[in-house]
């Protein structure tokens, strides 16, 4: 009988970690070779000398790491591999489309992403990635029959692969200068090496995170019951940039629904950061934009929740920071009881401002203290963060990867989407004037969105290199009648010579409620009349 012919590539260890390695260098080093390239000293010889440290010194770390896993088993090497190559495909794909960072804001940001803003960053297209960059790859991995040499033989050369590494690093040092200077601009674009190191600093961090909070010190309140109900509304937005509101001169009227309204604009101020988790760390400190984003002090609704006020937190968004209020609430909670016709979609930022006078009209509290966090405009399926009716401005880019868009059509979509939160905030302030308290609304953004400046789109850029579109944010305030006249003050009063974005809102909560404590900046309160 005739045996079947079966072929199947065959090599050694040592040759099978060195194709795998250059398989690596081959397939996903485009985003960093575009970044690396523009930066060094091209074209002298000291240029190409500091490109080829980079890719020496990848070559060898590859090596030793799967080298090191092959003395514990090949099937290890193999399954490493393989993660590695579909890990690397989807980061190809994001990095390629959005020109997105991996550093570690953007790892934070992407594990604290739920299901239905991750699916809004898909298209069809990473169908392709997955499988020319992923699955072939990864096939090709497990079909090759590696032949096994003996164990020492491994370890040996594996820490003569480490320190070669290391001799090589020596004369190359003035390179390393180089590269520390570069390093913001390069570490987030190394694959593999880029979401790993970056994703063990931030399992890191969340365990030193489960830590209890810092207690901030005791505040007083000016009066010990107010003589009306305080109400102070903050409403955090999400990529909302400045640059494209009506009220800051914008060509596109971006604002016509809270025209009608005394909403103030404060100067353009830049957040604290251009990733969500560690600008709602700074609102939400009294440190502002000093604050880490592991801060373990208390955040502002948990030190009001301590001192009496009722604390409301309404969120449309994933990972909320840690806080303790009188009621978390998320859309399906807000609209628990809503079984009729008129109820607002579930998914839509308006679903958070359901019934709301009601509320609180029914509160017996004295002071209350509603935080309301959007999901704005968050990108890149801007098209899907307003409603059916909303599509004003038209054309309109109503897929994901909004770079195979016009220009005109992707900045349509986001402004619809900054339109919609207009009508949110008319919508919030028209509940509002139905209460009978003193109200005070502030609104800013976590952070603002880039469509192509200086090569970058969405955000999540790091802040050294970012463009101010990404950084410059609003911040918007309402005031009612009521509040204004009890503290003397005029909308003009507010109006600062420089703003504080994500320094303000702590101290001007404080300041709204008449508390005072060691950790009150009286600078920082807008309401403060000597600010």
């Amino acid at each position: 009988m005739r045996k079947r012919f079966e072929w199947r590539p065959s090599a050694n260890v040592f040759v099978f970690v060195l194709l795998i390695t250059a398989g690596n260098l081959a397939l996903y080093q485009k985003p960093f070779w575009s970044s690396a390239v523009s930066v060094a000293a091209l074209p002298q010889n000291q240029g190409w000398l500091q490109l080829l440290s980079l890719q020496i010194s990848q070559v060898f770390l590859l090596t030793c790491v799967l080298l090191l896993l092959s003395t514990l088993s090949i099937i290890l090497v193999k399954l490493v591999a393989s993660v590695l190559a579909m890990m690397n495909a989807t980061a190809l794909y994001f990095m390629l489309n959005f020109n997105v960072a991996l550093d570690s804001a953007m790892i934070a940001s992407i594990l604290n992403t739920n299901a239905q803003e991750a699916f809004g960053t898909l298209s069809v297209s990473i169908i392709g990635y997955l499988f020319v960059f992923g699955l072939l790859p990864t096939i090709l991995i497990w079909w090759t029959k590696v032949r096994r040499g003996t164990r020492i033989k491994q370890y040996l050369t594996s820490i003569a692969t480490l320190v070669t590494l290391v001799f090589w690093l020596f004369p190359t040092s003035a390179d390393w200068l180089w590269y520390d200077e570069q390093k913001t601009e390069l570490t987030s674009k190394i694959l593999p090496w880029s979401y790993v190191v970056n994703t063990a600093k931030y399992f890191k961090r969340t365990a030193l995170d489960v830590r209890a909070q810092t207690l901030l010190p005791r505040a007083q309140f000016k009066t010990k019951l107010p003589a009306r109900k305080q109400i102070v509304v903050l409403m955090i937005g999400e990529s909302a940039r400045a640059e494209n509101f009506a009220l800051y001169g914008y060509n596109k009227d971006t604002n016509p629904f809270t025209a009608s309204t005394s909403i103030v604009a404060l100067p353009v101020g830049l957040s604290c950061a251009t990733n969500t988790i560690a600008s709602i760390a700074c609102i939400l400190s009294h440190a502002g934009s000093k604050a880490s984003a592991k801060t373990r002090q208390e955040p502002l609704p948990s030190y009001l929740t301590r001192h009496g006020v009722e604390t409301i937190f309404r969120t449309n968004t994933a990972g909320p920071p840690p806080v303790i209020v009188t009621t978390f609430e998320r859309p399906n909670d807000i609209l628990l009881n809503c079984d009729t016709s008129g109820c607002p979609d579930r998914k839509m930022d308006a679903a958070l401002n359901w019934k709301l006078a009601d509320i609180l009209k029914a509160s017996t509290s004295n002071r209350i203290f509603l935080t309301i966090h959007h999901n704005g405009s968050h990108g890149p399926a801007y098209f899907e963060r307003y409603p059916a009716g909303f599509e004003h401005f038209r054309p309109e880019c109503k897929i994901v990867e909004f770079l195979n868009c016009t220009q005109e059509e992707v900045l349509n979509a986001y402004d619809n989407s900054i339109r919609y939160t207009d009508f949110v905030l008319a919508d919030l302030i028209a509940q509002l004037k139905l209460v009978d308290a003193d109200t005070v609304m502030i609104y800013t953004s976590d952070h603002g969105e880039s469509f192509g400046e200086n090569g970058f789109y969405v955000h999540g850029t790091p802040k050294a290199i970012a463009p101010k579109q990404q950084r410059e944010v609003p911040f918007l305030v309402w005031m009612s009648d009521g509040f204004k006249q009890r503290r003397g003050l005029s909308d003009a009063d507010i109006i600062p010579p420089e703003t504080f974005p994500h320094d303000f809102p702590f101290h001007s909560v404080m300041g709204a409620f008449g508390m005072r404590s060691e950790i009150y900046k009286p600078e920082y309160d807008i309401f403060n009349l000597k600010h």
